[in-house]
Order: structure tokens, then C-alpha cells, then sequence
């Protein structure tokens, strides 16, 4: 190779690598607004489950529509594929003796009481402490502060990046992680 041509060479090498790693940290740090899926007029309507319920009514009717309303209070709704993936964001929840598995599609938050493989986090809580979530959106950052509820990161760092769990982890421990994207690589 002659010295006129390396520097076109590793020029473009540079710019293809700046494009990827700029593509790559587009689609892992983007996070779609599917806000307007939920209480719009042409919207899904999400009512809270315990609204009209007291404390020990709504432990004792305590079902999938509560875990959904708590996603859907905690933005779940805006986790996404990777890019070019069809790995769905799955979260497992443990309430009590109670499992409930929930999967986010394209927006829309599936959730079941059955038994899910290969979930990325699971989140641990107990039937009143998740009531007293979906009463105070206020209080889910508290809980978890508390130690009375947690979060157990399941998947890969790089998984859990790509599908932006980050936003997620944030608005639930109140520890923001964003600042350490690059540290995230480093400890894999």
C-alpha cells in the first residue's frame, strides 16, 4: 500500500466506526414515547385497580391488572426490542407467593400469571407494598429506597442497555446510571 492511499484508508476507517458506534448508541439510548397508546381518546383507557378499593381489598383481589397498571405507571410501556431484534423486553415479578411474568410489545404491556424464561430483571415485592405503589406513583422510588421492594438485573448489562432499562432502573431505585454508559462496557 502506498502512503497516498493509508490515510483514505484509515479515514474511512475512523468514519465507518464513528457511524457505527453513533448508530448503535442512537437506537440503545432511544426511547420511544408510547404515552400516547395510553389515555388518549383513540387510546388505550388504563383505570387504577384500587381506586375504589381499600387496602385489604385490593391485597385480596391482588391480579395481572395490577402489575400492568404498575408498569404502566413506571413508563414500562416505552422498553424496546434491541435494534434489528425481536428479543421483547420481559420483566418477572415476584409479589408475595404470587408470579406474574410481563411482556412489553411494541408499546403494549402483556401481562400473565405463568411462569416466563429468559426475563431481563425481576422485581421483588410483597402484595402490600406494590398496593401502596399503585396508591402514590410517588412511593415506588421509596419502597425501593427502603429496601422494602427490589430489583435484581437479570440479563446482560448490554442487553438490559439496548432495550432501555435504563430509564426504568432510574425512575425505580432513583440511582441514575446514565452517566456510566462507557462503564457498563468496561465491567463486561
Amino acid at each position: 500500500m502506498n502512503k497516498r492511499g493509508g490515510w483514505i484508508l484509515w479515514l474511512s476507517i475512523g468514519f465507518n466506526l464513528a457511524l457505527l458506534l453513533g448508530l448503535f448508541f442512537y437506537f440503545a439510548l432511544f426511547s420511544p414515547n408510547n404515552e400516547s397508546m395510553y389515555n388518549t381518546d383513540k387510546g388505550i383507557k388504563l383505570i387504577n385497580p384500587i381506586s375504589n378499593l381499600t387496602q385489604e381489598e385490593a391485597i385480596m383481589q391482588f391480579n395481572e391488572s395490577f402489575v400492568s397498571y404498575l408498569l404502566y405507571s413506571i413508563k414500562a410501556y416505552n422498553l424496546h426490542n434491541p435494534p434489528l431484534s425481536s428479543d421483547t423486553p420481559k420483566i418477572k415479578f415476584l409479589i408475595g407467593d404470587d408470579s406474574y411474568n410481563a411482556e412489553i410489545i411494541d408499546g403494549l404491556i402483556k401481562t400473565q400469571k405463568i411462569g416466563i424464561n429468559n426475563e431481563d430483571i425481576q422485581i421483588i415485592t410483597t402484595k402490600s407494598e406494590a398496593v401502596k405503589m399503585l396508591r402514590d406513583r410517588d412511593y415506588v422510588e421509596q419502597s425501593f429506597k427502603l429496601g422494602n421492594s427490589r430489583i435484581e438485573l437479570i440479563a446482560g448489562k448490554t442487553t438490559l442497555f439496548s432495550k432501555g432499562y435504563l430509564n426504568l432502573y432510574t425512575k425505580l431505585t432513583g440511582k441514575s446510571v446514565t452517566g456510566n454508559t462507557i462503564r457498563i462496557y468496561m465491567s463486561n
